[in-house]
């Protein structure tokens, strides 16, 4: 869902900042039209190579930091100079991140228009509408260990985020998992110990209440309830308890049970029982961060690039935030939802224009100690006044035990700026990922309804709101 994401902005976040331009790819061509270039020499061959470093390629690709993002900027700028030294003849035009995968609606906009880059940036739930929309490329036979180093050991769950009826569209440039953040000066405030965050809903239940107890304004839980948010936390809450949203064919909803009625109702409770969630809704994925930025929440559900938008775009101080796994029924969750970024291919590039965009995206995401993963340069590269957030416990995208695991990890640990120890809860009780379900942004959409009566009418009836939302489901996975 966002990046987060949170809903997702790490891979963003991280990256910096350019070469622009607004052109489409040179060679791109309309709906429809061959990834085999016109057949001109120059255009290159599907060969399962890298790019010839001699090869003279133009592309575009969005995703680019703003102007907004001054170290980003600066950390992107560099990593354009260094990938020329290995591609002299590749132009990389780079556009800036806008925001707009962010907005659902927008983001359908662009497809319908068909105005993309040449690689343009997507969720893992935008994946139906990306293929439907006809404007993609298979790029099977481009990828393999030769052209990205550590395919073959990303884990199945990103792969599969990857690909559909066992071709490949794109790349990854982030992946979550989301776990429980929670304020550790409210946490110390309330009498609660800042390095034991609950384990199960009703711990959080009762710690929200006394955090809220506080006063000053003071939640001790904030939740989403619109902008396809509400939706989107809604699914993780019913997989911490071991529910699902869809039935295991997609075809179904799955949700209107005793786990989906859990989520509902104690929402409801804690907003007009406990007062352990505020009066104010928080309707879009940005409302969410202010006030946990000025200690305003105790406790919020999201992933680790959360704290990234807290501490580098709002200055918060990274000292006051603790992670822990999303809270389950008795214990710690049976599963969490993940999620994350990517990169699909337009229709119409050439192979060299396929090979670039392939050398450029692996070497600025998916390359340890390049790109977003030069831990260093980056805290090298940050401005006294604009710190940078190295050291989350992000999810990545390869095998634990792999190479490229083994470097990041070393790498995060040398160059971190945020107090690590403060997410050992997090990193040290994995739970299995769920992905997210199909048609995710329609049904996140559904699920907004119920997610803001549950916390806003308190006459609301979680049995049915979620029979409602149980029928709009159905007719939606039905024309999938």
């Amino acid at each position: 869902m966002k990046r987060n994401a949170s809903r997702t902005m790490v891979a963003l976040v991280t990256a910096a900042g350019i070469a622009m331009a607004g052109a489409a790819c040179s060679s791109s061509s309309s709906k429809g039209s061959s990834n085999k270039g016109s057949g001109n020499s120059a255009d290159g061959v599907a060969d399962g190579k890298p790019l010839d470093p001699n090869a003279t390629v133009t592309i575009t690709i969005d995703g680019a930091p703003g102007a907004d993002q001054a170290a980003n900027k600066a950390a992107y700028a560099d990593d354009l100079q260094a990938f020329k030294i290995l591609y002299p003849n590749v132009t990389v035009n780079a556009k800036p991140y806008v925001g707009q995968v962010e907005d659902p609606p927008q983001f359908t906009a662009s497809l319908k228009a068909h105005n993309e880059t040449g690689a343009f940036h997507a969720y893992f739930t935008d994946k139906n509408q990306v293929l439907d929309s006809g404007d993609v490329t298979d790029i099977s036979s481009y990828v393999n260990d030769q052209t990205i180093p550590g395919w073959s050991q990303l884990l199945p769950g990103v792969k599969q985020n990857l690909q559909d009826s066992n071709k490949t569209y794109s790349l990854p440039i982030n992946f979550y998992t989301e776990g429980l953040i929670y304020n550790r000066s409210l946490f110390q405030k309330a009498n609660l110990d800042p390095n034991k965050p609950p384990t199960t809903w009703d711990e959080v239940e009762a710690d929200a209440a006394k955090i809220s107890a506080l006063g000053g304004g003071v939640a001790g839980y904030e939740d989403y309830s619109g902008g396809n948010t509400g939706g989107w936390h809604f699914a993780g809450e019913i997989d911490s308890l071991g529910g699902q949203m869809v039935d295991s064919a997609g075809k179904k909803a799955a949700f209107n049970t005793d786990q989906g009625k859990q989520v509902l109702q104690r929402l409801h409770d804690m907003r007009f029982k406990d007062n352990g969630i505020g009066p104010t809704p928080v309707t879009q994925w940005a409302d969410a961060f202010p006030p946990l930025a000025t200690s305003k929440v105790g406790m919020f559900l999201g992933a680790p690039d959360v704290i990234q938008h807290l501490v580098e775009v709002l200055g918060a101080d990274p000292k006051l935030y603790g992670m822990g796994p999303i809270p389950g029924s008795t214990g710690p969750a049976t599963g969490t939802l993940a999620g994350g970024d990517l990169y699909y291919f337009k229709k119409g590039l050439t192979p060299n224009q396929i090979k670039a965009e392939i050398a450029w995206i692996t070497f600025e995401y998916l390359t340890p100690g390049k790109g977003q993963f030069d831990f260093a340069r980056d805290k090298a590269l940050a401005a006294p006044d604009k710190p940078v957030a190295i050291g989350l416990p992000q999810k990545f995208f390869w095998n634990p035990t792999s190479p490229q695991m083994t470097q990041v990890q070393s790498d995060l640990k040398t160059s971190a700026t945020l107090p690590i120890e403060q997410y050992t809860d997090f990193v040290d009780n994995p739970i299995a990922p769920v992905l997210e379900p199909p048609a995710a942004q329609q049904l996140y959409k559904v699920l907004d309804t119920a997610m803001s009566a549950a916390m806003t009418n308190a006459n609301a009836d979680p049995a049915k709101l979620l029979g409602t939302a149980e029928s709009q489901v159905n007719s939606i996975l039905a024309n999938q």
